[in-house]
């Protein structure tokens, strides 16, 4: 079985200046989730994006080298291929048959659509633990932390939340719905919810995050992909 996909030329959006495929979710991209959500339906996947973007291209290439289960092609499909893959504003990866050709992103921001992914995701893992036991532990219902993390008594968590490797905190309060990626820094006080900080970041003490994406530069309001600024 064969699933077209469109990426709609919209106004670009990016996270850690990487599109909304390669996003962060867990250990994983937005790709890769997506895939096995393929894969378990038996199906393969041809990616069109409208307009030539070759980086992205080679990076989905690569992301799969020994299972070529996703092909990319630029333009787009005619109405006669049967399966639609698509992602939908609640998040949830939908495979429909029909010659409706549909968006992959729902008209709203980009960062709504992703988090939206993110919940159901972590929604996953309160219910069923972790799948990759080799790399995180699950330490308590719905709180899944990875390896060679230093984290204080004092630190408090409230499922589900996720905490990648080589993380760092010190007596902050983490979830519900919050996922710190890999090698952060999360310092005394902070209290982190609905909001996902991006691999890498340093939070100060005292921070408190609600409903916001942490980046490299900047916070966005993941309701609405705009910035936000902290006092």
């Amino acid at each position: 079985m064969n699933c077209d996909a469109i990426l709609h030329d919209k106004p670009r959006q990016t996270l850690n200046d990487e599109p909304f495929l390669l996003w962060e979710i867990g250990q994983r991209r937005v790709i890769e989730h997506w895939m096995d959500h393929l894969f378990r339906s038996n199906a393969t996947m041809t990616l069109w994006l409208e307009k030539d973007d070759e980086a992205l291209a080679a990076a989905i290439r690569d992301t799969f080298p020994l299972c070529k289960r996703v092909d990319v092609k630029s333009g787009v499909p005619d109405a006669a291929s049967g399966f639609c893959t698509y992602v939908d504003a609640d998040g949830a990866i939908q495979l429909q048959r029909g010659s409706t050709i549909v968006s992959l992103l729902p008209d709203q921001p980009t960062t709504k659509t992703w988090f939206a992914m993110v919940k159901r995701w972590l929604a996953e893992q309160q219910k069923f633990g972790t799948q990759l036991p080799e790399i995180e532990t699950q330490i308590a219902p719905g709180v899944i932390i990875g390896h060679h993390c230093s984290i204080s008594k004092d630190t408090v968590f409230n499922a589900p939340c996720w905490i990648g490797s080589g993380c760092t905190i010190s007596g902050a309060t983490i979830g519900p719905n919050a996922v710190i990626g890999e090698e952060c820094i999360i310092a005394s006080g902070a209290h982190i919810s609905d909001s996902y900080v991006l691999s890498r970041r340093f939070i100060r003490p005292n921070t408190r995050l609600d409903g916001v994406v942490a980046t490299a530069r900047r916070f966005l309001d993941h309701a609405t992909g705009e910035p936000v600024f902290l006092s």
